[in-house]
């Protein structure tokens, strides 16, 4: 996590440094939710380019859960304790994130209620410009 959050204030909007989401990235993050390993290792759309092209994909995809936690920590890196302590996500995964893809993560906050949490639109988009993420946070507006 940064250790400056961002200043919440209404219309504010933050974007990520691109994010490259290669096979080596998708293998790291595949070790860290599957150690220890808890289930059989298979081939997969997520792993297998074989597989990938025979489900009608052109490279391998990152599984959603990656795509989630690219947002996660977007989040968290920019409020800091005020999204991990309090705070919500509610996204939907509109496109496959395909091995090598770019990807960039946008917040702009909507809404500020009583002075005690903001509400921000959130999406992550591809190096095609297409929303392959979209949704909505809340974070706390005072340091939790």
């Amino acid at each position: 996590m940064s250790a400056a959050p961002v200043e919440i204030r209404l219309g504010a909007e933050i974007v990520s440094q691109p994010y490259v989401l290669d096979a080596a990235a998708a293998k790291a993050y595949g070790e860290g939710i599957e150690s220890p390993r808890r289930r059989a290792s298979r081939r997969s759309i997520h792993d297998n380019k074989d597989a990938a092209a025979s489900a009608g994909f052109v490279a391998p995809i990152a599984a959603g859960e990656q795509t989630i936690a690219v947002m996660a920590q977007f989040l968290a890196d920019n409020f800091g304790m005020r999204f991990v302590r309090g705070g919500r996500i509610e996204v939907a995964l509109t496109k496959p994130v395909l091995f090598g893809d770019t990807l960039t993560s946008r917040a702009r906050v909507e809404r500020i209620v009583d002075s005690e949490r903001a509400e921000l639109k959130i999406r992550v988009e591809n190096q095609r410009g297409e929303d392959v993420l979209v949704g909505s946070a809340s974070v706390r507006t005072r340091k939790a």
